[in-house]
């Protein structure tokens, strides 16, 4: 039945079961959107982590991994409502890559069977995962940078779970931290107290025992004494994602007759209220709090302290701050005493240049055969002396130097000084700068030799490349992009992935992060900046540029500065085998096999990946939404017709927010449409440039290419020739098919405040005249699209453009501006007599002279240019 002579007939029908079948889908192409943009968004941020120095374990995989899987589901499972089960296939290639992913994170790590416990001569950054930040540094200093630290072993997050499953402790934990209320201090203390006990309380694992017994005895073989130990919590969290920063217990000077009482103590202290409010507040679970502790040989100080490779306060990044006192550490840090302070300057030679001596009345010390700590007096002369001399102060500076270059960002460590004057380290983790100098910001050789080209965006890959930017033209073939080049491009067209291989970098004026070339950016680890504005018409192709994506910001030039800065960085972590294990996973996720940008590749069979799938379902989602205004006819359907004196004959159908509310007549003005991207393309329609009635000039040639072909025309083609134009519509959605005489104009686009929703399509096919003038008014149309930024096809007499992911803001004026075009474009292959034209009209539209020179109401150029300069 066709839908006009069905709208005709029906009138104003009262809403039916047929209309509740046509808005399901519609609900299910909005549930494949929201899922689209969730699975996309867990893409990008599991691609993150594989790439950055973060902690994580098999049940992280696991849990996200399964989340991208189901929102995947929800894609495939809505794309064949909307298709009537049209696409069945691609459940079985998503099966298969749901059983791929499964197997892989089903299996044990190959080193998963971690030991109780590992010497520190064993340690460094790849063991995060077993040993936490803490230890793990500590080897790191001692095994790859040769610096002095304390000899001794950790007992890993196996030794911790080895004693929460030896005391049936799991479910104990589980339900505290699934239970917890952090305003609830009074219950919150209590339970914590009774884990707390039941951790004192808890029995040592034989094997454990044996364990740690070993490693005490080769400790003392190494040292030749028994020495007391120092017991330091190493969360898997701590010092990295979450500082932890004073939460957990250390003891020290312990004996080994003590150890585990000590150790169950150590591991109690993450049930104090205090971290009991931070686990809560970081949303961690039992798993994630598992900790280990490092057992030091202690070092029996006469001398300890905190160094800042910054100044944390004012954020200076040239002067090293250095606090210390007699005795142990723990005086500076607990605020026992007022330490002495030093400022070291780091250049032009590292050098003290101030100094603050205070005071100290008493130190800290582990005394032999006493457990803990005692206090003593400090005697005579010797409070009011500097507790560091220069030397040493320059030693543990230059150590400073050296750990911030490694870890390549400012340090707070910790150190002692034994009594023949051998300084050691004792802890190293990241600084939290408070506030940055406005130098650092914009440092002067970025101001005088590199001016700033742009400095806004959204980062989707981070680093710093240097190199000529590339800004691409419209109708530049990518053949063209030179190797090493950087990219510089209006929006985020997936087309682009193409050239990934031989591009440094990319500047995208408007974008999404997590847009498929974002991704694919991350995937090929290629510096990225998007949204970045004006980009092309800022940079210029050829131009040396430095691009640091990480703080969005181009430079003039090539900053070699700027580029060591980021070689620094090391990615031991990276080297781990839970990295290789997420790696594995990823492969069956994230890569994106679907780029040919004229969309031959969108098959089922073409998909190897869920990022294909969700390729693959938005395309064929929006064509579905194309086919919906064909499927009415298959129901029941309410319409409104448009009053308006543009001979459009508009029909309207509302499928929830696209006209105001009781809206009943059968007729209603424009002022009555609530449909965002409905309201765009009607204020292009009616716009009072734009014509839609009369005649226009008849060029002879082309009057008698219409009559041939009219004459020869299907009845059917040429049938109710204003009749054909309506609209589906919601609020943020809008589905419009005009048939005006011979050709055919469609828009179908979605418009949000959520931009990874949004976007547009444009058809235009056919028309009155013959092959040759239709084809040159779809090149018209197609470059006009071009210069709104579409991708655009053009084949024989038909134009597509599309548009992804723009703000709202943006694509309600191209929407605008489809509205007029339509307009333009109307008959006008009857008048395009030759290839020149096609320039000639694209120019004319782009610049608002919408009737065209020698067409009534027409403006010369020079008037418009009087009106403009005016």
């Amino acid at each position: 039945m066709n839908i006009f002579r069905w709208f005709k007939g029906k009138g104003k029908s009262a809403p039916s079961s047929g209309m509740e079948a046509f808005k399901k889908k519609y609900e299910s192409f909005k549930n494949l959107l929201d899922a689209n943009n969730d699975a996309l968004e867990l893409m990008a941020r599991l691609e993150s982590v594989a790439e950055g120095d973060f902690v994580f374990d098999i049940q992280f995989i696991r849990s996200r991994s399964s989340s991208i899987l189901a929102k995947v589901g929800i894609i495939v499972e809505a794309l064949n409502v909307l298709g009537d089960n049209r696409y069945e296939a691609i459940k079985g290639i998503y099966e298969d890559l749901q059983t791929k992913i499964s197997s892989e994170v089903s299996t044990a790590l190959p080193d998963e069977i971690i030991p109780l416990a590992l010497p520190l001569t064993q340690i460094d950054r790849r063991h995060l995962s077993q040993v936490g930040a803490k230890n793990a540094n500590l080897g790191e200093m001692k095994n790859r940078l040769g610096l002095p630290t304390p000899d001794g072993f950790a007992l890993t997050h196996a030794a911790y779970h080895s004693v929460v499953a030896e005391n049936d402790l799991t479910d104990r934990i589980r339900h505290l931290l699934y239970t917890i209320d952090p305003n609830n201090l009074e219950e919150l203390t209590a339970e914590g107290e009774s884990l707390k006990m039941a951790f004192r309380e808890a029995v040592i694992p034989t094997r454990l025992r044996e364990e740690v017994t070993q490693h005490y005895q080769q400790l003392v073989a190494l040292l030749g004494y028994a020495p007391p130990l120092a017991l330091r919590s190493s969360g898997i969290y701590e010092d990295q994602e979450f500082s932890f920063a004073g939460l957990f217990l250390t003891r020290l000077n312990v004996s080994f007759q003590d150890f585990f009482p000590a150790y169950l103590e150590v591991l109690a202290s993450q049930f104090n209220p205090r971290a009991l409010v931070y686990l809560c507040q970081k949303r961690l679970t039992h798993r994630e709090q598992a900790m280990s502790v490092g057992c030091l040989a202690m070092v029996p100080a006469a001398a300890a302290g905190v160094m800042f490779t910054v100044d944390p306060l004012s954020g200076a990044s040239d002067v090293i701050l250095i606090d210390a006192t007699w005795g142990l550490g723990p005086a500076v840090v607990d605020g026992a005493v007022t330490p002495d302070r030093f400022f070291l300057a780091k250049k032009p030679t590292l050098t003290l240049i101030d100094q603050h001596i205070h005071d100290k009345p008493i130190l800290l010390a582990g005394l032999e055969g006493a457990a803990g700590l005692t206090t003593m007096a400090v005697s005579g002369d010797q409070r009011t002396q500097p507790a560091l001399t220069e030397e040493q102060l320059l030693t543990i500076g230059r150590y400073g130097l050296q750990l911030e270059d490694h870890f390549g960002e400012p340090q707070d460590i910790e150190f002692a000084i034994d009594p023949p004057g051998t300084i050691v380290l004792m802890q190293t983790r990241p600084l939290q700068v408070l506030a940055s100098q406005p130098e650092e910001a914009s440092p002067a050789f970025e101001q005088e030799r590199h001016p700033v080209l742009i400095d806004n965006g959204t980062v989707a890959c981070f680093g710093v490349v240097s190199g000529p930017a590339f800004v691409i033209g419209e109708d530049q073939e990518l053949s063209e992009f030179p190797e090493g080049a950087i990219l510089v491009a209006r929006h985020t067209s997936v087309r682009y992935g193409m050239i990934l291989h031989k591009a440094r970098g990319m500047v995208i004026d408007i974008g999404s992060a997590t847009s498929h070339l974002a991704i694919l950016a991350r995937e090929f680890k290629i510096p990225t900046l998007v949204d970045a504005g004006q980009a092309t018409t800022t940079l210029r192709s050829g131009q040396i540029i430095t691009l640091d994506a990480t703080h969005l910001r181009v430079y003039e030039g090539e900053i070699p500065e700027l580029l060591a800065e980021t070689a620094k960085k090391t990615a031991t972590v990276s080297e781990t085998a839970i990295y290789a294990k997420l790696r594995r996973v990823l492969r069956w996720i994230t890569p994106l096999n679907l780029v040919d940008p004229k969309l031959s590749d969108l098959t089922p069979a073409a998909c190897k990946t869920l990022h294909d799938i969700t390729r693959f379902a938005h395309q064929m989602g929006i064509s579905e939404m194309f086919k919906l205004a064909e499927q009415a006819s298959q129901y029941d359907i309410q319409s409104v017709r448009l009053k308006t004196p543009i001979p459009l004959n508009l029909h309207i159908i509302d499928l929830g927010g696209g006209l105001e509310t009781g809206r009943h007549a059968r007729f209603i003005p424009p002022e009555s449409i609530t449909s965002i991207p409905m309201q765009a393309v009607w204020r292009g329609i009616s716009h009072p440039e734009i014509s839609w009635a009369g005649p226009i000039p008849i060029d002879v040639k082309g009057l008698y290419s219409v009559v041939s072909r009219s004459l020869t025309a299907a009845p059917a083609e040429h049938a109710d020739f204003w009749s054909r134009t309506f609209a589906i519509v919601s609020r943020n959605y809008v589905n419009f098919s005009s048939r005006l005489g011979y050709h055919f104009a469609t828009i179908d686009a979605y418009v949000s405040d959520t931009r990874n929703d949004n976007y547009i399509t444009f058809r235009f096919k056919g028309g009155a005249a013959d092959e040759v003038r239709r084809g040159r008014r779809v090149r018209f149309l197609g470059a006009v699209l071009k210069k709104l930024d579409f991708e655009v096809e053009v084949t024989g007499d038909l134009v597509v453009g599309r548009l992804w992911k723009y703000p709202r803001e943006l694509l309600e004026e191209k929407l605008d501006l489809l509205g007029r075009l339509m307009g333009c474009a109307r008959q006008r292959d009857m008048l395009m007599a030759d290839d020149a034209m096609v320039d000639r009209y694209a120019e004319a539209f782009l610049a608002g002279r919408y009737r065209f020179e020698g067409e009534a109401g027409s403006v010369p150029s020079e008037k418009i240019q009087e009106r403009h300069s005016s």
